[in-house]
């Protein structure tokens, strides 16, 4: 009855889920978080209500019942069971490894030593390390712990010459042998000299042989099976000897030596190697670097390079080469004081994964103790004890053949007491007890580990556990934390003549020693470890437990033979014998209690008093529970034995034990029998361990495969007892089906976090999930927990074979996971027979168990263990869960898929079936142990990710996978063409909820990161660093930094690469830093003082001059004058006394030179900010004692030597805008690299303008001067400020950038003024504006009075407010460019170029010479411009703030209600708050009234439907709301998102009416949510209302502003910014952002350069995409000069508004970007120059708060006038950008004159068309006619277009092609916004002017998505395109399965491959129509080049050939 219940509902699921699987939730393809969601479930869907048949609290089942129940699957056991198990066994039950163990158990230990070995030591320091005591306390030691005594013996022996010539040279050998009895100590010391910290004894010859020759015997007596394992107390060491070099103590190189006649003589292909000696064994590495038969594992100090070796190849990424490639593991050490905790967590995510799929057949350990606890070298802090834990997990491996190998070693007694304890545990003693507790890993070990992870991943396919993204690809969120690596070398590679040979160790004091001393006093064991020679096994059993059975069913599965065949393999196996057998007793009622009910109890024994119909009835209310008479007398039999076990463990009796008893017990509720289990055993024994034997923390271990509920509901809220259950799960579908069997159940109360459930959701998991589940959850969550005992519920039904299991674990699994837990509580381990219902499988399961537990060796396991891709998502689930209850799990982060490191990395994991266990499926691949990265398949690449397969299945010359050629978009390693660093994208990255940084961290300079990355795997493994000993000087970072000597061309230095942390570190030096005084310096009382008095006046009439510091006059020195100028020169003017009325002595050009350098010396020391400096004469046409006019002095001159010789400046800007030549000044400085000047020059002299550009110095000042002279002629008159602004522009501001000056020196006069009269005296300001961010605002500006005294006196006045920061007028008209400035400024570049980066790769470098077309806008917008600047001019008011601010905690109530972790979350508002106030920033502000936007004012952009919609979203529940936000692009609400919403538009609009209203000069709007990508009618990217939009309406409506400049520099392009403005051209809206070629969210071609507006709009959108990521502040400063300032100046603005997204800085997760704070600023500062300064700052995105908080301080600071942080130095665009921004430049040249520079000054090379890949998907055919000049149709000629398209990725197969002008879009509304739905919102173009294609859409494919990796290669490499559908055989439209190639139909037909994609998981298929690949998960088309296999095949299939072109 019960059966056909559940067959119906099982029906009625199975319908349901069809249902489901049909309709799967839309995927949020955004930036933002992906929401997790759980489907729904109908309620009452099957099965018994909650709590039936249950007495206690009613307990969550899962909303479905199981396909199969409980029930079925006891029938298919009565089937199974009718045939005799003989016939059975080989069907399920393949136990060859199993029997093939008997009667082989544990050997003995060897051990070999020799005490002459002590002989060898330093004969001229007493004091070295490396002494002869490490050898002898280490014996001593032994010898008092009894544990030499136990082993067996070897002889030593000294090594033979050939088998030290298997490893190093002939050389080699002989130098030694050389010193053989040599008595000379001065030439032992000079030869020792030679070499690496070496020093040589007459005798080490000798012994180095001895210890080469024993370690040969020990590897050599393991593998003829003589001993077990053994270890080899040797010296001196051998890790650090290279083939023909001594090095690091070491001679020969005993390992490797060993190794070398283990794989020659025993034949091994798969030896292990893990070297923990704290030194990297560099020399082992070298010689197995290209072996793949060798795994050299190595876990190091590294610390970037400057600790000992100090090599390049010590790094992570150092993997192998050749057909080794993968097979060498190098773990770097950064940070000193690692303890125990991360030594571990090397060996569960790394080594022991590593190790099991590699399947060693011999371990080697390189066993160094510097790491120890108070050894000077190592400075780490593993406890002596812990190194028996490593010993330990490492014996389960190579059927326990172990060899330990001494090597170093420096503490005596935390060697001596290491190297016992690691004897102790070869020779099966229990691990003894970790004192101090394992906490969390360090930050600096974590960033190690994922690191290696990363460059491993490739190579093996354990690393699963590490998600994968693209750094090209949007975030689709929810993506957890990341980590993108980065290579740092600080290491000396120096190799010195000779080295130290004294003296060179560190030295602890004594006050060091003493503390070590009592650290290691307190680690060190008291007694000898406890031996269990004879009990380290206790069993118990009895045969009255048989006796329960069931009455009905005589086959029932849960039978007595369980326990009887058990037992009868126990004794076959000679377990028995071996082990204390205990006496069976019944549990009392008092112990049973301590779990179960007195009701429950009572009424157990009552059923040995009932009838068997009774209890038939009464069974019948329990599920699957039958009842016997002696049911309760079994049950009490079983319960009490397995207390007596725990009393003969927790007594020290026995060391472990095993119940061999049943009827079960981990379902067993407390108050009624459940699931075959009366009482349950396991919870009674943990509850009596505690009560009566005081355990405070048991560990219970449940790997039965059904979810051991009972255990789990009596300790769930008991902190004492950690309850881990290993189990089926089916999404709730497998028995007990229980919600509480899933992940994220944890316990409660105070045992929340005590209760961890790994659900499988699917059958058919094996040993490799098993592994893995022990290894990255189970242990370092117990290793945390530390128990006192761990007890299994040890039920076998996942075995293989089993009837209910479903699952293929083998016993031998079983032994391994035995053995990894008994390093746990001291070996204190019980098993209890839970589950298993196949009698074979049991038995051998149990036995094996058995057999670890007595120390034998287990059978290996298969080798490429890989967990299933379903196992994997389960752990990563539970990993997720439980993380912030156990610390240990910290290494569940996404790496990035692309070779960011560009040395062949990348790709993601490893691809792995999603079917059967990992290791099933392995075993038909070729296994890795070969080769992991050659005969597998290859694995799916990024679009910058190199292929890693092999040709031919080998390796290339150098050992490296082949790589294909860098595209563009990837990191080159041409140094002329590097625009990233070693780490092309900065180091943040991780979630929103990452940490920064706080570790030690460092990086060198750009010079050695070149050498890291290119030549990183050339570098001669020879190569030494300093000597071992040495320490680096504090405050060394092993860069180089700026040389003392000067070079021919400028030194330009780049920032080094840094991590966050570091990166942010100059932002937050400036927190003191404000805006200082501005100086004054004149000399008013000379004879000649008219014009200085009337410019003195003015400023005091425009209270300018009170605002100034006044500096006194000064008459220069002796020693200024004489470093320009001659004595003569010097005395000519002392004598003359001709200024009366000065109070100085000398005459006035002596007093105008010492007033200069009295403000320069002013500001450099920091007492002034900037100044001005008045002088009535000329200057800088004086030089040496040359002296014209008047004979005046060099006052520019003076001033700047005086910075460079007295202030020691290295770096000093001139620039001179005098107008007269100053070649004098320039010859002074013509040969000098520390002055970069720049002259612009008005001559009479047409040859000298002709060839002013040459001028451009000489020798090592060569490139350092720019003179620009333009002819005093007629055209002059026609000089514009427009002329002068594109020379600041394009020429000296990118230039000055580079240089990166010190102190910044401004020579100005009234010539270019006043002989140009369109030229408005306010271009100084503007001017001085513009280089006042440079050199952290020091500026000094010298004014040359002249004549022309009220132009003069307006230039002082506008250049002084500019030096103040005061207000500025507007500039008026800006005419074009004259053609003679034109040819000047490109002549200047073009010349220049070779020497400075920032011209080279300069936005108008290929700008070509096209007609100048007449543009009627422009002329509109010179006729607004001259109005407005009439309406300015004078009228320029003193605003009462200079900086309003507003902010408000209401628009933190918006956020996420099912993602925590959502990038755009609340704190990132507090954040810039708190930071704003611990600047002092808030204080200095005025803080607006935040408000909320009215319907009116949002309606100026927005629809009235979509304010209504957000309007009703406070009325909604949660749910709904969660259903709502999956129609938007990505978004979500809350039910205070439109409160909020308004508030942020509001609160801006308070900001624009501040300033416009002249209460405020500027505005910053700290204000969320962000607004750019906010649609007329949509929200879109986590945009409600687009604030930015609303405010720019509002002051073109409100306040009647004609001109709004929008910048927008969020990372995303503002597109929704930009759809309300395109035809306006009241406002120009420009965005700086990533595009990637329209990969990059938003993902619209409305991103493009092309679009520049529509109808009167057009020109007023400007979009500058970057098409890669890890821009930073070169490529954004270009831009904004030599683009943005252009377009700005020429637009000339009220009011600028800036979209300030910080998500282009350094660290953010979403980005991608290494933007620095500084760089905002500087930003915000150039903006500042605009619209008489008003400028208002309004927040967007930006996801790290660390960030974003400097960022946004940085703007403010800028906003209130505080001087900024210099750029680093050598800020240039990368070839990318300036490839973007000629785009740029060729498409609004046209629009904006500004930009329109003559190219007939280019050089012809500059003027060719580039061959590069064909950009995709911007291709424009509007202009193509429908009948092509050679006869082809408009879809012949679409079939032509398409076929040129490159739509693989960039310079992988594609061709090179001439670049095809990508033009502007002529056509409005062409294509959707980036929000559209249905589809408008494809990535489409529409060909609109081809015939008969009026309606096509030709769709562009994604090139990447996340859903490759499952692509298989093609079966015998062909496909049928015309097989029919396999489930209805239709024909008409069938698509092929591109994982398991089933041919299915499409959903048009019957939709069967859509079920088969959606149920499989399998998302990749091929149309047979048109080939091509569409991703079901992705809902996009794909193109990539490893879809071509297939597409190729269907092609052949299809038409007969091969596809063209391929």
């Amino acid at each position: 009855m019960e059966a056909a219940v559940l067959t119906g509902t099982s029906a009625i699921t199975m319908t349901e889920d069809k249902e489901n699987v049909l309709q799967p939730q839309r995927k949020n393809s955004g930036k933002g978080a992906r929401a997790r969601r759980r489907g729904s479930v109908p309620a009452g869907a099957g099965g018994a209500k909650e709590g039936e048949g249950e007495t206690g609290k009613p307990r969550r089942l899962a909303g479905i019942r199981p396909r199969i129940s409980i029930e079925e699957l006891r029938n298919a056991y009565k089937r199974q069971a009718s045939t005799p198990q003989e016939e059975i066994l080989p069907m399920f039950d393949p136990m060859a490894k199993a029997q093939e163990s008997k009667g082989v158990t544990r050997g003995r230990t060897g051990l070999v030593y020799d005490e002459r070995m002590a002989e060898h030591r330093c004969l001229w320091d007493a004091n070295y390390p490396e002494c002869p005591e490490r050898l002898t306390h280490t014996l001593e030691r032994c010898r008092q712990l009894g544990l030499i005594e136990r082993c067996e013996p070897i002889l030593p022996r000294n090594a033979t010459e050939d088998e030290i010539l298997k490893s190093h040279s002939r050389s080699h050998l002989y130098l030694l042998w050389s010193t053989k009895d040599e008595k000379n100590k001065e030439k032992l010391e000079n030869i020792s000299s030679h070499f690496d910290s070496i020093y040589i004894h007459p005798e080490t010859y000798d012994l180095a042989l001895l210890a080469a020759g024993s370690t040969i015997d020990v590897v050599d007596a393991i593998m003829a099976g003589k001993i077990q394992n053994g270890m080899a107390l040797i010296r001196p060491p051998g890790h650090h000897a290279m083939k023909t070099e001594f090095c690091g103590y070491c001679f020969f190189n005993n390992v490797a030596l060993a190794a070398q006649v283990a794989l020659e003589k025993h034949k091994l292909s798969r030896i292990l190697i893990v070297d923990w000696d704290v030194h990297h064994g560099q020399g082992t590495q070298q010689m197995f670097y290209e072996d793949p038969r060798v795994l050299y594992f190595s876990i190091h100090r590294y610390e970037n390079g400057t600790f000992w070796p100090e090599l390049r190849e010590s790094d992570y990424d150092n993997v192998g080469a050749g057909r080794g490639r993968g097979f060498n593991f190098n773990v770097p050490l950064n940070k000193t004081q690692m303890k125990n905790e991360d030594y571990l967590a090397v060996f569960h995510q790394v080594l022991l994964p590593v190790a099991y799929e590699f399947n060693p057949e011999l371990v080697i350990v390189s066993a160094g103790y510097d790491a120890a606890v108070g050894c000077p070298e190592g400075e780490m802090e593993i406890t002596p004890a812990f190194y028996a834990h490593l010993t330990s997990s490492l014996m389960a491996l190579a059927n326990g053949r172990v060899a330990v190998i001494f090597e170093g070693g420096y503490c005596l007694e935390s060697l001596a007491e290491g190297a016992a304890l690691t004897l102790s545990a070869l020779l099966g003693d229990p691990c003894p007890k970790l004192l101090d507790p394992i906490l969390k890993p360090s930050l600096s070990m974590c960033e190690s580990l994922l690191n290696l992870i990363y460059v491993q991943r490739p190579y093996w396919k354990c690393f699963q556990y590490q998600g994968s993204f693209s750094v090209h690809e949007k975030t689709n969120g929810d993506t957890g934390e990341r980590h993108i690596p980065t290579l740092s070398y600080l290491g000396n590679a120096t190799k010195p003549l000779q080295y130290e040979t004294r003296n060179c160790y560190p030295v602890q004091s004594e006050e060091v020693k003493e503390k070590i001393r009592l650290q290691l006093a307190r680690l060190k064991q008291d007694k000898p470890p406890q031996m269990f020679e004879n009990n380290r096994l206790c069993l118990v059993y009895d045969e009255a437990m048989s006796n329960h059975h069931s009455l009905s069913e005589k086959e029932h599965p849960e039978r007595p033979e369980r326990t009887e065949r058990i037992w009868k393999s126990l004794k076959q196996f000679g377990i028995i014998e071996r082990a204390t057998i205990l006496q069976s007793r019944y549990a009392t009622q008092q112990e049973l209690e301590l779990i179960h009910t007195h009701e429950h109890v009572n009424l157990m024994a009552s059923t040995s008093a009932l009838s068997e119909k009774e209890l038939l009835n009464m069974q019948d209310n329990y599920k699957s529970i039958y009842l016997h008479p002696k049911s309760n007398e079994a049950a009490l039999l079983a319960a009490g034995s397995l207390l007596q076990v725990i009393d003969d463990v927790c007594n020290n009796k026995s060391l472990s034990g095993i119940g061999v008893i049943r009827p079960p017990g981990h379902h067993a509720e407390q108050d009624h029998p459940h699931g075959f289990c009366l009482y349950n055993n396991v919870a009674i024994a943990a509850k009596y361990a505690i009560t009566h034997h005081g355990c405070e923390r048991v560990l219970i271990l449940d790997w039965d495969v059904h979810h051991g509920n009972g255990v789990q509901h009596a300790f769930e809220a008991d902190p004492k007892v950690l309850y881990i259950s290993i189990h089926r799960y089916d999404h709730g579908l497998f028995f007990p089906s229980s919600e509480d069997a899933n992940y994220d159940q944890v316990g409660s109360g105070e045992g929340e976090g005590y209760t961890v459930n790994i659900p499988w959701n699917k059958s058919g998991m094996g040993d490799a999930e098993y592994m893995s589940a022990m290894l990255q959850v189970v242990m370092p969550i117990a290793y945390q927990y530390d128990p006192q005992l761990v007890l299994v519920s040890a039920g076998f039904d996942a075995a293989r074979g089993d009837p209910l299991g479903g699952c293929r674990v083998t016993p031998e699994c079983y032994g391994h996971m035995t053995r990894l837990l008994s390093s746990l509580a001291g070996g204190r381990m019980v098993l209890a027979l839970e589950g298993g219902y196949n009698l074979s499988s049991i038995s051998y399961c149990m036995t094996m168990c058995a057999k670890a537990l007595l120390g034998d060796p287990l059978p290996s396991l298969e080798s490429g263990l890989v967990p299933n891709k379903n196992a994997v998502q389960s752990i990563s689930d539970t990993i997720r869960t439980h993380k912030k209850y156990w610390t240990a799990l910290s290494f569940q982060v996404d790496l990035p898929v692309e070779d960011v490191l560009c040395q062949g990395f990348g790709g993601g994991a490893q691809p792995v079936e999603s079917g059967a266990s990992g290791s099933e499926v392995s075993s038909t691949n070729v296994s890795p142990v070969s080769t992991p990265s050659t005969a597998s398949p290859p694995y799916v690449s990024a679009p910058s990710s190199p292929d890693k397969t092999w040709k031919n299945g080998n390796s290339m010359e150098n050992g490296a996978s082949p790589q294909l050629e860098c595209s563009s978009e990837r990191t080159k390693f041409d140094s002329d063409k590097m625009d990233i660093d070693v780490t092309p994208i900065p180091q943040l990255q991780r979630s929103v909820r990452s940490r920064v940084k706080s570790e030690k961290a460092a990086s060198a300079s750009v010079a050695e990161q070149r050498d890291v990355k290119a030549g990183g795997m050339q570098k001669q493994f020879g190569s030494e660093g300093s000597s071992r000993m040495s320490r680096r000087k504090v405050g060394d970072q092993g860069g180089s930094g700026e040389s003392a000597n000067h070079t021919s061309t400028p030194i330009r230095p780049s920032r080094p690469v840094k991590n966050v942390g570091l990166m942010l570190r100059a932002a937050a030096s400036c927190v003191g830093i404000v805006k200082g005084a501005t100086a004054i310096v004149s000399n008013e009382n000379t004879l000649d003082s008219g014009s200085i008095n009337g410019i003195l006046k003015q400023c005091k009439e425009l209270k300018l001059l009170q605002s100034c510091t006044r500096l006194e006059p000064r008459p220069a020195s002796e020693e200024e004058i004489l470093s320009v100028h001659t004595r003569e020169t010097l005395e000519g003017h002392v004598q003359r006394e001709t200024c009366s009325k000065s109070p100085c002595s000398g005459d006035p050009a002596l007093t105008a030179a010492g007033s200069f350098v009295e403000l320069i010396s002013e500001v450099v020391q920091g007492n002034v900010l900037n100044g001005l400096a008045l002088v009535q004469v000329s200057d800088h046409t004086s030089s040496g004692n040359q002296i014209i006019s008047n004979n005046y002095i060099n006052n520019l001159a003076v001033g700047t030597q005086y910075a460079l010789d007295t202030v020691g400046l290295q770096r000093v800007l001139i620039v001179n805008w005098n107008a007269q030549n100053g070649y004098n000044t320039q010859n002074l400085f013509y040969s000098d690299p520390r002055v970069l000047m720049f002259s612009v020059n008005l001559t009479d002299d047409q040859s000298a303008t002709k060839g002013s550009v040459d001028r451009r110095g000489e020798n090592k000042g060569l490139g350092y001067t720019f003179d620009l002279s333009l002819n005093r002629d007629s055209q002059s008159k026609n000089f514009t400020q427009g002329d002068y602004l594109a020379i600041l522009h394009q020429v000296i501001l990118p230039v000055a950038y580079e240089f990166c000056p010190e102190l910044v020196l401004l020579a100005i006069g009234n010539d270019l003024v006043h002989q140009s009269p369109a030229v408005s005296p306010l271009i100084y300001s503007h001017i001085t504006q513009m280089l006042m961010p440079l050199a952290q605002g020091h500026l000094a500006v010298m004014l040359e009075v002249g004549n022309a005294k009220e132009i003069t006196k307006d230039i002082a006045t506008a250049t002084l407010s500019a030096l103040l920061d005061k207000a500025v007028a507007l500039l008026p008209v800006i005419y074009e460019n004259t053609s003679e400035v034109q040819d000047s400024v490109v002549n200047m570049i073009n010349v220049q170029a070779a020497t400075w980066k920032s011209l080279k790769q300069h936005a108008q470098i290929s700008c070509i010479n096209t007609k100048k077309q007449a543009n009627a806008s422009s002329a509109v917008l010179c006729d607004e411009q001259q109005i407005i600047a009439k309406a300015f001019d004078g009228c320029v008011t003193t605003p009462t703030h200079t900086l309003c601010l507003a902010y408000d905690e209401g628009m933190m109530e918006h956020f996420s209600y099912d993602d925590e972790t959502h990038p755009e979350r609340p704190e990132r508002i507090s954040c810039i708050f708190q930071r704003l106030q611990e600047f002092g920033i808030v204080g200095r502000c005025h803080q607006v009234k935040t408000r909320l936007a009215s319907a009116a004012e949002l309606e100026t952009v927005h629809s009235p439907k979509h304010i209504k919609f957000m309007s009703s979203l406070h009325s909604k529940k949660p749910r709904e709301l969660q259903g709502m936000q999956n129609s938007f692009e990505s978004i979500f609400f809350h039910r205070q998102s439109n409160n909020a919403a308004l508030l942020a538009s509001g609160s801006l609009l308070e900001v624009v009416n501040s300033v416009l209203r002249g209460e405020s000069r500027r505005g910053l709007a700290v204000i969320r949510p962000p607004g750019h990508h906010a649609e007329k009618n949509v929200p879109c990217g986590f945009c409600i209302y687009n604030n930015v939009a609303v405010a720019a309406k509002h002051a073109t409506g409100v306040h009647g502003l004609s001109r709004v400049l929008i910048v927008d520099w969020d990372v995303h392009h503002g597109n929704g910014i930009q759809h309300m403005f395109e035809d306006d051209p009241q406002v120009l809206y420009v965005s700086i952002h990533r595009y990637d070629n329209g990969t990059f969210f938003p993902g619209s071609p409305d991103a493009n350069y092309n679009r520049a507006g529509t109808k009167k709009g057009k020109g007023y959108n400007v979009n500058i995409p970057w098409n890669k990521g890890g821009m930073g502040d070169g490529d954004y400063m270009a831009a904004m000069i030599e683009v943005i300032l252009p377009i700005a100046y020429q637009f000339n603005p009220e009011l600028v508004l800036v979209s300030a997204g910080f998500d282009a800085a350094v660290g953010d997760p979403l980005g991608g970007c290494k933007v620095s704070p500084e760089c905002y600023g500087h930003m915000t500062k150039l903006l500042s120059c605009l619209a008489g300064g008003r400028v208002i700052v309004a927040l967007e995105g930006g996801y790290n708060l660390n960030t974003i908080s400097y960022c946004m301080t940085m703007c403010a600071k800028a906003l209130l006038g505080d001087p900024l942080i210099p750029l680093s130095q050598g800020l240039a665009a990368c070839p990318s950008a300036c490839e973007t921004l000629n785009n740029v430049v060729s498409v609004h040249q046209k629009f904006w004159s500004a930009l329109d520079l003559k190219s007939k000054g280019m050089s012809p090379s500059s003027r060719k068309s580039k061959k590069t890949p064909k950009q995709s998907p911007s291709v424009d055919l509007a202009d193509r006619s429908p009948e092509t000049p050679d006869g082809k149709t408009g879809l012949d000629e679409l079939t032509s277009t398409l076929s040129q398209m490159s739509l693989g990725k960039e310079g992988e197969g594609a061709k090179s092609v001439e670049v095809v002008d990508v033009k502007m879009e002529e056509e409005d509304g062409a294509v959707g916004g980036a929000c559209a739905t249905s589809a408008e919102g494809l990535n489409t173009f529409l060909l609109t002017e081809l015939s008969g294609a009026e309606s096509m859409y030709a769709v562009v494919p994604l090139q990447w998505c996340p859903h490759l990796e499952s692509v298989k290669p093609v079966p015998n490499n062909s496909l049928d395109a015309f097989s029919p559908c396999e489930e209805c055989k239709d024909l008409s439209e069938n698509w092929v399965c591109l994982t398991c190639y089933k041919v299915l139909c499409g959903r048009f037909v019957n939709e069967h491959m859509l079920m088969h994609g959606v149920t499989e998981e399998h998302y990749m298929v091929l149309s047979y129509a048109d080939l091509s690949v569409w991703c079901y998960s992705c809902d996009s088309y794909l193109h990539h080049e490893i879809l071509l296999e297939a597409k190729r095949a269907a092609h052949i299939s299809k038409f007969g050939e091969d596809i063209p072109g391929s």
